[in-house]
């Protein structure tokens, strides 16, 4: 029993060895590349950067590092440092309030507590507090003012919102109050003993919206399809869609919506309940409070598990378990939904049309978390990233259902159930204005969002959604918490780079995607890209041979040099490499399985399929 355990850990530590010497390395590069590229990226030879984090992604591997001074992290002095998987650089992040940093105390003398009780204060905070955070950081405000500020988050039951409070940490001064939750559109002026529980997993139905009753019903709104206060009719109940839940939780015989992605709360005012009940089958009508827990739920679940298993991308709340909570009625019962960073959690309003029916805010919010999520908990909102790429996850899901034709208005509509209407204008993804580096980080983002997403959907016409999901969720994956519309546009495009010969990527989609983003007015660098999954280049050059080869494949060329050649699955994953010259010219590909595979000469365009028996 010794002996294997001693090798359980001696293989453990092995493992752990490799994977740490392997990023190690890749973070030493990084180091340089931050060193060596501080004129493009806004910082200094004396400025100190602390790795944080490292991702493995589709296209490669991102790695962040977090500025600090004196051990004190400055805000929003994130860099992510983007590597293919060939181990080379190809996107980096800008650092702006780097430029802006002067001299400052990092020793506190306003203590931690008092700051605390300030900013409830501040804040206006009432009611039970359901999350906090009081951290030291250095700060630049508006005025450039560099300062050593606690800030602190607080979320509470009766003040809905996500609120941040920096305080002077040496004056004690409030130097800023902001609601930092991320919401759909613009805001408007205005212990008991338990008993045990055994927890199940359990299969149910429901009714939902999907994605909105006008798109299921290819009405306008008006007549039998308005709010008239949550009231139902027989056309709103005939334009529910019946659906399985595959993944609920049945607790001691009580079902409640619970999967292990997404979990109902109530952490908002008005309270509602969490809607648990002794069946499986959560039949509700719209005038039902139940209905939009349901219908927020099955679109969230639903999200999750295309990310996470279609998509093959890791993608889930730090908090929690990775299940992301929501309030299906939230926010005092508001006309409006936000996405809280701190907490990591989704409220919903429910002025005019209860937000959580519509399946364009559900998703538009969800797309705040997964921006979020997917940098890192670094996430931007400068110029209207956020709020765009909140518009184009939810525009990518309602547009696949294919309810509207191409030439009709409700095609390019943001919010067709909930916007659109006497409540309020909604948004478009067809937005006529181009991209300009004059567009405000903080004014308009929601406006300006449209932009961001109006390009993507056009990228989504040509190439489809799964590839556009991809490269999204990819690009934003290498952006930071100050990056802009111009910096995620790169990334975008690099990250499709990046995935030429896998996933069914090629360079006509590079080509596709770089001709969107610049008509959108994005700047884009020059590019090289060379085509793995085309079979075939250039037969002159070279002679691949016996095909259907067994044991050896023998490739015949004009041969100037050592050349490596690699040997990849149709699919784009390389599974051979070697060097090859004119003395040794064999490939042994006994090892390989049985198919169809490509021989690619590095460095040069050609490309020859051949097959393995």
């Amino acid at each position: 029993m010794n002996l294997k355990i001693n090798f359980l850990v001696a293989s453990f530590a092995l493992t752990f060895s490799t994977m740490y010497g392997q990023t190690n390395a890749l973070e030493s590069k990084a180091q340089d590349w931050i060193s060596k590229n501080s004129n493009k990226i806004g910082t200094t030879s004396q400025d100190h950067f602390e790795f944080k984090s490292s991702r493995k992604s589709l296209s490669g591997e991102t790695l962040r590092f977090q500025q600090e001074i004196n051990g004190v992290p400055v805000y929003e002095g994130d860099i992510a440092v983007h590597f293919n998987k060939q181990g080379e650089v190809t996107f980096g992040t800008e650092v702006p309030v780097s430029k802006k940093l002067k001299q400052v105390n990092t020793t506190p003398t306003y203590s931690k507590t008092d700051a605390f009780d300030k900013a409830k204060v501040a804040a206006k905070i009432a009611g039970e507090i359901t999350y906090q955070e009081n951290n030291l950081y250095v700060f630049v405000t508006e005025d450039n003012q560099t300062k050593l500020v606690h800030r602190v988050i607080i979320n509470a039951y009766d003040t809905p919102g996500d609120w941040e409070i920096m305080v002077d940490a040496h004056s004690g001064e409030v130097l800023r109050v902001l609601d930092i939750a991320n919401y759909h559109k613009d805001k408007p002026k205005k212990k008991n003993k338990e008993k045990p529980t055994v927890e199940m997993k359990a299969a149910g139905t429901a009714y939902i919206f999907n994605p909105d009753p006008l798109s299921v019903a290819h009405v306008a709104y008006g007549g039998d399809y308005v709010d008239n206060n949550d009231a139902t009719n027989a056309s709103l109940d005939a334009a529910r869609s019946l659906v399985a839940l595959p993944d609920i939780t049945l607790t001691n015989g009580t079902y409640s919506l619970k999967s292990k992605y997404v979990q109902v709360a109530d952490f908002e005012s008005p309270a509602t309940g969490l809607f648990s009940q002794a069946s499986p089958n959560f039949l509700f009508n719209r005038n039902e409070q139940g209905f939009e827990a349901v219908n927020a739920f099955y679109h969230l679940d639903r999200s999750m598990a295309y990310i996470n298993e279609t998509l093959g991308i890791d993608c889930k709340s730090t908090l929690n378990g990775g299940v992301l909570l929501f309030d299906p009625h939230g926010l005092a019962g508001d006309d409006n939904s936000h996405f809280i960073p701190s907490s990591q959690r989704l409220a919903f309003g429910e002025g005019c049309v209860d937000d959580a029916e519509d399946a364009d805010v559900v998703l538009h919010e969800f797309g705040h978390a997964v921006h979020y999520w997917i940098t890192g908990n670094k996430s931007s909102s400068a110029q209207g990233l956020g709020e765009g790429s909140g518009d184009y996850w939810a525009m990518s899901y309602s547009r696949s259902l294919n309810q509207w034709a191409s030439n009709e208005p409700q095609y390019n509509w943001m919010f067709s159930w909930d916007g659109h209407n006497e409540c309020w204008a909604g948004r478009v993804t067809n937005y006529a204005t181009k991209y300009t580096s004059s567009i405000s980080n903080t004014a308009n983002i929601h406006r300006d969002g449209q932009i961001w997403a109006t390009s993507l959907m056009r990228i989504y016409n040509r190439i489809g959604k799964e590839k556009t999901d991809r490269i999204f969720l990819e690009g934003l994956s290498m952006t930071n918490s100050s990056s802009n519309q111009q910096t995620a546009a790169v990334a975008v495009r690099q990250s499709a780079i990046d995935m030429v010969g896998t996933y069914g990527f090629t360079c006509a989609d590079v080509a596709v995607i770089t001709e969107e983003l610049t008509t959108s007015g994005y700047t884009l660098p020059t590019y090289q890209c060379a085509d793995l999954a085309v079979a075939d280049i250039n037969k002159n050059q070279v002679s691949v041979y016996p095909n259907p080869a067994t044991e050896n494949l023998t490739v015949s060329m004009d041969f100037r040099k050592t050349e490596t050649a690699e040997i990849y699955t149709l699919e784009g994953r390389k599974v051979s490499e070697s060097n090859i010259n004119a003395n040794n010219n064999v490939i042994n590909v006994s090892k390989l399985g049985k198919g169809v595979y490509l021989l690619r000469i590095k460095g040069t365009d050609v490309v020859q399929k051949f097959i393995k028996n």
